[in-house]
């Protein structure tokens, strides 16, 4: 289900996000996982996606110095060859996977890939991520890095969709507000929200309105729910 949701969150716009080494102030998920503690919420996983569009000389060379360090997969099909490098080391439940995407035609650019994810958060495990994004981001990264990020957390007995969304509008200052209910059959996003915050700089527009916040609410066949938020974003599917 995580997956079919992250392709949702994916596939609505693009999201540009400057990603600096020296820039932590303005970030999304230290700014969604304080919310989840001021808000008590059940943390059931969070992600951060860093991506950038490079040359494929550069992306031979950072295929190489992964390899180095971690162990590797390796996928090709008819359009790409694709590494895949694992950080078996786990730290504060932070897992950290690598991807470098070398293209077949040497016209098309390569891409690299780092995606932090775990499955609590907590103020220890905040300075840990910042720890940990701040040496990849300075190791693979330039300020032309995009990125998104997602929580998900769980409904519980005291927050419910309604107080989930109104607690986030007031937390974040959101504005240009926007719902929308999925009417496709079998579909488990329920309800989607959009909104937009001053605290982050980057943002789209649709109907002329600045989006940089995402809320979606899903349910399952047995009615329970759960809620993502997050910074929405177009990158290739991987």
């Amino acid at each position: 289900m995580f997956n079919r949701l992250l392709f949702f969150f994916i596939s609505i716009s693009l999201f540009l996000t400057t990603t600096h080494a020296s820039d932590l102030k303005g970030d999304e998920m230290i700014a969604l996982g304080n919310f989840a503690i001021e808000q008590q919420l059940e943390v059931e996983n969070w992600q951060v996606t860093i991506k950038e569009s490079i040359t494929v000389h550069k992306g031979e060379q950072l295929a190489e110095q992964l390899k180095d360090e971690f162990p590797h997969e390796k996928k090709t099909d008819e359009k790409s060859i694709k590494y895949i490098f694992k950080n078996d080391h786990k730290t504060n439940g932070i897992d950290v996977l690598y991807k470098v995407i070398l293209p077949i035609e040497s016209s098309s650019q390569a891409e690299i890939i780092a995606l932090l994810e775990g499955a609590d958060w907590s103020e220890e495990i905040k300075e840990t991520y910042i720890t940990t994004k701040n040496e990849i981001v300075h190791k693979l990264f330039t300020k032309l890095a995009q990125s998104y990020t997602c929580l998900n957390s769980l409904d519980n007995d005291i927050i419910n969709s309604d107080v989930f969304i109104e607690n986030a509008i007031n937390y974040f200052n959101l504005r240009h507000t926007t719902t929308q209910y999925d009417n496709i059959a079998k579909s488990t996003i329920k309800k989607s929200f959009y909104g937009y915050t001053d605290l982050w700089d980057d943002f789209y527009s649709v109907n002329d309105k600045p989006i940089n916040v995402q809320i979606a609410i899903i349910e399952d066949e047995a009615g329970n729910e759960k809620y993502t938020i997050g910074t929405p974003i177009l990158i290739h599917e991987y």
